[in-house]
């Protein structure tokens, strides 16, 4: 079973498609906040990667549609979804979709361009959260964190850049102070967050310490977790 997702301007006009790609058992994930969002903002976003498909309505002008392929990634299966074949051949596309092929012609146009998953150790649901398997994974949009690393993330986001004490940080977690067992444990959880961030591609330092005081998001990791929190907003 493969992921798509259906960029359009007007998700009503793709239940056709739609319902004929879930006939086939794909799930179909249809959004119109996504387009806006790339291009109104120019963001890249990065639970885009969790799909193996992505098709672009023709709801979707040519110039939006340039724009939006810069923002893609190169991975992808990209397809144009239009009303007849194309005169000519369409540039950084892998092909076009029609509502109005039949389900065989839909499931044999979307074989052909069929990958395998570059990875099996993570199953992912649409919305770029992790499944969980049994350590209470809970979603920030596509990092995967447990309740009580989500919880220390928040703390420092709300800080907006300042620095949270140790001290402070083991309080707000546990409730029972600032023991030798709770900093150790948040040694370790704060170790955990910068690997969250790091196998999201968010490269540089995230959690910084700050030897004697305690720690802070750095810009680049609140910039990113602002736009986690903003896709998670859209998508709810």
């Amino acid at each position: 079973m493969g992921s798509v997702l259906l960029l359009t301007k007007n998700i009503l006009v793709e239940q056709k498609l739609q319902a004929k790609l879930q006939r086939l058992n794909y799930e179909v994930f249809c959004c119109s906040n996504m387009f806006y969002l790339m291009t109104q903002q120019a963001k890249r976003l990065p639970m885009i990667n969790y799909f193996d498909y992505i098709i672009l309505s023709e709801t979707i002008s040519e110039n939006e549609l340039q724009q939006l392929l810069t923002l893609l990634p190169e991975s992808k299966i990209i397809l144009r979804k239009l009303e007849r074949e194309p005169e000519k051949q369409l540039e950084g596309i892998h092909g076009w979709i029609s509502e109005e092929a039949t389900v065989e012609e839909l499931r044999e146009n979307l074989c052909q361009w069929e990958k395998c998953p570059t990875s099996q150790e993570v199953i992912l649901s649409l919305v770029g959260s992790r499944i969980s398997d049994g350590n209470e994974t809970t979603p920030t949009g596509s990092l995967s964190l447990s309740k009580l690393e989500r919880r220390a993330l928040e703390q420092l986001y709300q800080a907006n850049g300042k620095v949270i004490s140790r001290e402070e940080l083991c309080e707000c977690l546990w409730k029972d102070g600032a023991t030798k067992s709770r900093l150790a444990q948040l040694s370790i959880l704060i170790k955990k967050l910068r690997i969250a961030f790091k196998k999201d591609g968010v490269a540089g330092e995230t959690v910084q310490t700050s030897w004697g005081e305690g720690y802070l998001l750095t810009s680049t990791a609140l910039e990113y977790y602002e736009q986690e929190r903003e896709q998670e907003a859209l998508l709810s």
